[in-house]
């Protein structure tokens, strides 16, 4: 029987605090001027692809150049605050979910998770670059599928040194992970290899059960939706 370490343990509770936190607690965030709904559609004609939102939300500033949509302090609700996010998409259509982070002495996070339509690629940056301050030696980037597998870096995705990330052909939900310990509590090398991978693999269980949660309720919704015509055209 494997014994669940304190760092596991402790990983847990702050997986669990990234996950439950921005859904229980409003952003509180002053609102910016320009608001947005799930049935708005930003557009990448060339590319033929779509950027649309689950959940209603504000930004400051939109733009779009050279067939990528860049987006200055979005705020999904139930999320936190995205400063700097640029996306496109091609030969697919893409909803985002949310964007969650937690960030402590010995711990950083950052999760962003979207829908695609369609066998295309996404281009994304978030705006955190491969590596930031004194966690730049674990640093870590991941991209975890709908049935929680994780997909092969060089093969499935790229990133470059800005922190632009290419998904190719990725369908279904597709959560993007970047996360780090500090330099002084980087796991060691010696230790077995759930130790070492901790936090990846709590990540892969937390997802799937918040992919879980996402489709009950967008099924939920659906049979709302359903019951509400019916009433309507009895």
């Amino acid at each position: 029987m494997v014994i669940i370490s304190s760092k596991v343990s402790a990983g847990i509770a702050i997986i669990v605090i990234v996950l439950i936190f921005p859904w229980t607690c409003p952003n509180t965030q002053a609102q910016t001027d320009i608001t947005f709904k799930p049935a708005d559609k930003f557009s990448i004609p060339s590319y033929n692809g779509t950027i649309s939102f689950a959940v209603n939300g504000t930004y400051s500033k939109a733009t779009f150049e050279n067939e990528t949509w860049t987006f200055t302090n979005l705020c999904l609700n139930g999320s936190q605050p995205l400063e700097n996010f640029t996306i496109s998409a091609q030969n697919c259509n893409v909803t985002i979910f949310s964007y969650q982070t937690f960030n402590s002495t010995t711990f950083q996070g950052a999760m962003l998770r979207y829908e695609v339509e369609g066998k295309g690629n996404q281009i994304l940056n978030l705006g955190l670059g491969p590596q930031q301050g004194g966690f730049s030696a674990s640093v870590q980037w991941s991209v975890i599928l709908s049935n929680n597998a994780f997909a092969t870096e060089g093969q499935d995705w790229s990133i470059s040194h800005d922190g632009t990330m290419v998904v190719n052909g990725a369908t279904s939900n597709i959560t993007i992970v970047h996360w780090g310990f500090s330099e002084s509590s980087v796991p060691n090398s010696n230790l077995p290899f759930y130790e070492q991978h901790s936090v990846a693999i709590i990540i892969a269980v937390a997802v799937a059960a918040t992919v879980i949660v996402a489709v009950a309720v967008k099924v939920t919704n659906r049979k709302h939706s359903g019951e509400s015509e019916l009433v309507k055209n009895a």
